[in-house]
């Protein structure tokens, strides 16, 4: 069962006790190697009382341990008490957050959790309404209020202190806000987690119950933790558990927008025992040695004995980008000339996948890009989703849960479309009365008790049913629709966007976070969107700037020059050039093809 195991993937699975890190290099079966480890442990005869607490940053990382479980290790699922398998998020929530939480933030009854991704929080009663930001912000470990939303979702810039060394008005402003919201019961989840380390901090009785509660504790993605997550699981250790497996790779750490901290898994790699995977057994030993200089590993093995020696050699593109006409240069080029460029680079890209025996398809062929204006050459309506034309209005954002809802639905997506479209529908008709309200679970709990379920569902199925198709309609169109629809059906509720800015169509508005087949055959999305998959052939279109500033700026700059900004940037095209394993192609603009030369092959 374990003999095609790797040395350093036995070592994964021996590990016998005390605290380990486990550093792994793209493509080096970590999931392999701990779904093995899994199964060996699931087989000791004294896993009577404790379990196994088996966790992942991501449901699509939970899901290929299950996967491995079965397909390779004939283990059943799900598992079941005393083990758990499931998020970091779902693992504080169960056995922290909810049954505890209400200590901290002394609400009333049982907290719930709001904002993305247990529901949209759209409260927002005037332009200056700080309640608005509740999803938008959380405390750090130290209490410091810290956003988790782009710069832009603020209407002032962030400035925590001002020149006299006061807390600045806003800032001061959405701390109240919170505190008020959290007496309510209400919790985003980055609050859910910085809300249970307080319950650890303060409860130490719950900490050692938790520690006891489990054996050993597998923590994948360990990458991506924050001080909040890693104080917890130091919390854990202290408090009697010494049998903590971190496995990761500090280069795919790519979530600071979430104020992931890959120094913090690094500190423990140098603090506790180790372990180290460098053996790829994804890519070509030509594209292991193109993306080793923006990795940690001195050495980056490739393995798998089908394409380990492949002699298709990665590549570097350029393309012409737009430039606006000036006194000194009259030939400038156009917005139609430069999509010609990169389309000329995508079809010699798919011929050479073809060329090659790959199939054109989602599962074999990816081109992923960083930052919006990217994606743009691929003909995605990408600015639709600027904070410049965002087309819904103050007291009106149900409306967008509405139209999503009812597109989910529509893609058989029937679960999360329903819930939507209810959760929308009851702050459609309440907020005609109380603009800040917001439709609780426990409100929807006590509509049902008082209308019984089956009149509950009927009044539901009644407003979704109305709702007119959303395909090939702009929101513009679909709002009249709709409106006239809701008239004919007695319903009284009323649907209004910014019309100047509702000239788009819904399934190009909401169709890319479904990678519609109707745009492409291949995969295409951000690099985030691509994170832990693997292809056969990948194309990475970057443009002139990152996200945060210039590529030239940054590759210029010593490695000890650059802020983490600047090093989570190349981590990002770290990960979207580590998703191959045979055809690699990096486009760039013309004038920085021998800047990302320079960096990855001379």
């Amino acid at each position: 069962m374990y003999e095609s195991l790797s040395d350093g993937q036995k070592e994964i699975l021996n590990y016998e006790e005390g605290n380990v890190v486990v550093k792994a290099c793209p493509g080096s079966g970590k999931t392999y190697s701990l779904a093995a480890r899994i199964s060996r442990l699931l087989r000791k005869p004294n896993l009577q009382k404790q379990g196994l607490a088996i966790i992942s940053f991501t449901n699509i990382a939970c899901y290929e341990i299950e996967d491995k479980l079965v397909s390779e290790f004939a283990i059943p699922l799900p598992l079941r008490h005393p083990h758990f398998l499931g998020t970091i998020d779902s693992f504080i929530n169960t056995y922290i957050f909810l049954p505890f939480g209400h200590l901290i933030i002394g609400c009333n009854s049982k907290p719930e959790l709001v904002g993305e991704p247990h529901g949209p929080w759209n409260v927002k009663k005037f332009d200056m309404d700080y309640d608005q930001y509740f999803d938008k912000t959380t405390f750090d470990s130290n209490d410091m209020l810290i956003p988790i939303a782009p710069y832009q979702a603020f209407h002032f810039a962030w400035l925590y202190f001002n020149k006299d060394g006061k807390i600045n008005g806003n800032i001061a402003n959405i701390i109240r806000s919170k505190r008020e919201l959290f007496k309510k019961g209400y919790a985003n989840q980055s609050d859910a987690n910085y809300i249970s380390l307080k319950v650890l901090e303060k409860y130490p009785s719950i900490a050692e119950n938790l520690a006891k509660k489990f054996s050993n504790f597998l923590i994948d993605e360990c990458q991506d933790t924050n001080d909040v997550h890693m104080k917890i699981i130091d919390i854990l250790n202290h408090s009697g558990n010494n049998n903590i497996m971190l496995i990761g790779d500090r280069d795919q750490s790519i979530f600071e927008w979430n104020d992931a901290r890959p120094e913090l898994f690094d500190a423990k790699y140098e603090l506790w025992n180790k372990i180290l995977l460098d053996e790829n057994r994804r890519s070509s030993q030509l594209i292991c040695n193109f993306i080793k200089k923006l990795s940690s590993f001195t050495e980056i093995k490739a393995v798998n004995e089908h394409v380990k020696d492949s002699s298709l050699e990665p590549m570097i593109s350029g393309y012409k980008i737009p430039k606006k006409e000036t006194k000194k240069d009259k030939l400038s080029i156009t917005a139609e000339e430069s999509h010609e460029s990169f389309k000329e680079i995508l079809n010699s890209f798919l011929n050479d996948c073809e060329e090659n025996g790959i199939d054109i398809s989602k599962v074999d062929v990816a081109v992923l890009y960083r930052g919006t204006a990217s994606s743009r050459y691929l003909g995605l309506s990408s600015d639709v989703h600027s904070f410049e034309t965002i087309p819904w209005l103050k007291n009106h954002y149900q409306v967008k849960g509405i139209v999503k809802g009812k597109h989910m639905y529509e893609l058989g997506k029937f679960n999360k479309g329903y819930k939507l479209l209810e959760k929308s529908y009851f702050e459609a008709i309440n907020r005609v009365d109380d603009p800040a309200f917001y439709c609780s679970s426990q409100f929807i709990s006590e509509r049902i008790s008082v209308m019984g379920i089956k009149n509950y569902r009927n009044e539901i199925f009644k407003f979704i049913d109305c709702l007119p198709n959303t395909k090939d309609k702009t929101l513009n169109k679909w709002i009249e629709e709709a409106n006239l629809a809701l008239r004919n059906s007695s319903i009284k509720i009323r649907f209004s966007i910014a019309t100047e800015f509702g000239n788009v169509l819904i399934d190009d508005y909401f169709g890319e976070d479904h990678n519609s087949e109707r745009l492409h055959p291949f995969h295409f999305g951000t690099v985030h969107s691509a994170k832990g998959k693997t292809f056969k052939a990948v194309l990475l279109l970057l443009g002139k700037k990152s996200v945060r500033k210039n590529y030239e700026t940054i590759l210029n700059l010593d490695e000890k020059d650059r802020n983490s900004n600047d090093m989570e940037e190349l981590r990002i095209v770290y990960v979207a050039l580590s998703r191959p394993e045979l055809l690699l192609r990096l486009v760039v603009p013309d004038s920085d093809v021998v800047l990302w030369t320079n960096k990855l092959i001379n």
